[in-house]
């Protein structure tokens, strides 16, 4: 049995993928709505797992491999997986977003960089979700005009308030976005700089970075952490080769 974390919309395509192939799959995600995502057929667990609760989860669904599809900036969840595939025996392959650079990046290495960087520039939007959302509360503490582009759950407005933004403040909306929309949306609140996470191809980063690229403003990438993985694909077919070497089909 394959458990792939599937934090992401790879995770989800990484899931069926490996059933279409035949293996035997079992996919994991934190929240009611991203299990809402996968198609029929594809059995999801939902809820967070720490260290322990996912040694107990590969015990008892006999998981021989784990698939780490999380987002490149839930570097804890990925620190438990490879330790939770130490303590078991069994293999952990790591599959990692492509890391891109692009035209004018101003490249941060954490959220709290990112927020002093943000300092200089009057109008800001922010595209880096909510979890980080308060490490840039003290730009619009301070008088800093603030967008923030946030997923569109009751859970995450509440939390938008909670910080102090208006809605005047907020767009919620969920993506993908095109450079199109994203050029609209930057003109619209006359956007100075853009922010945003390195979260590869998939993310919608490179259309955040071509609208920024047609309004002449530079982009604040925050860099994804370094974990160590101890083995990582960058697509699916090298992830389907390494499962199979694994003798697992």
């Amino acid at each position: 049995m394959i458990l792939v974390l599937a934090g992401t919309k790879d995770g989800r395509e990484i899931a069926e993928r490996l059933k279409l192939k035949g293996f035997e799959v079992i996919a994991s995600t934190v929240t009611d709505y991203g299990a809402s995502l996968f198609s029929e057929g594809i059995k999801v667990h939902k809820g967070a797992m720490d260290e322990l609760s996912l040694v107990n989860f590969i015990y008892k669904n006999n998981i021989d491999i784990v698939v780490d599809a999380t987002h490149p900036f839930a570097k804890d969840v990925s620190i438990n997986a490879i330790n939770a595939c130490n303590k078991t025996g069994i293999k952990y392959i790591r599959y990692e977003r492509e890391s891109l650079y692009y035209y004018n990046a101003i490249v941060v290495k954490s959220f709290e960089e990112a927020a002093e960087e943000c300092k200089k520039y009057d109008s800001i939007f922010l595209t880096v979700g909510s979890k980080n959302l308060e490490k840039f509360r003290v730009l619009w503490e301070i008088g800093k005009k603030v967008t923030a582009r946030v997923l569109p759950l009751s859970s995450v407005i509440k939390k938008c308030e909670n910080l102090g933004l208006k809605p005047k403040n907020i767009i919620a909306m969920e993506g993908p976005f095109t450079k199109e929309l994203n050029y609209q949306m930057f003109k619209e609140r006359n956007a100075e700089v853009i922010v945003t996470k390195e979260s590869g191809i998939v993310g919608g980063v490179l259309e955040k970075f071509e609208a920024a690229k047609m309004l002449g403003i530079p982009v604040i990438l925050i860099k994804r952490p370094d974990v160590n993985y101890p083995v990582v694909v960058t697509d699916v077919d090298s992830l389907i080769n390494e499962v199979t070497k694994s003798g697992h089909k």
